[in-house]
């Protein structure tokens, strides 16, 4: 095998790392690391509040509410004391016929364009910064 001197090709260099101690920490240094160890805070069950729950629970009662949408307008026999899809198809087209008309008449102004670009603008950066933003309390 070879010696790690012969990898040293300067002769100066090979004699000073001979001559060099190698380098030890001080006599009190694991005292003075294991004295600036703090101590961990203790981590306690906080009970969460109310709206935390019901907050949860908003994505759960929407698809709740879709499904019952969907299943009461297919027509199926357990839902006959429900308007089924000819009533839909009959009387809500209308409606929402006339409602997209003006909404897009609403729109067609360009002032109402700009504050809804604005306010989307707004809102998008707004939920960009809360998500990187989290601030964890300790």
């Amino acid at each position: 095998m070879t010696d790690q001197d012969e990898f040293l090709k300067d002769d100066f260099l090979r004699d000073l790392i001979r001559q060099s101690p190698l380098d030890s920490p001080s006599d009190d240094f694991v005292d003075r690391v294991m004295a600036n160890i703090q101590v961990a805070p203790e981590i306690s069950e906080v009970n969460r509040p109310f709206y935390l729950y019901l907050k949860a629970a908003i994505p759960y009662a929407a698809i709740a509410f879709v499904l019952i949408f969907v299943l009461a307008t297919s027509d199926l026999p357990i839902f006959n004391w429900l308007p089924g899809k000819d009533y839909f198809v009959s009387n809500m087209t209308s409606y929402f016929g006339s409602l997209f008309t003006i909404l897009k008449n609403a729109f067609a102004s360009k002032y109402v364009s700009w504050v809804v670009l604005i306010s989307f603008s707004a809102g998008v950066l707004f939920f960009i910064d809360r998500l990187f933003s989290r601030r964890t309390s300790m």
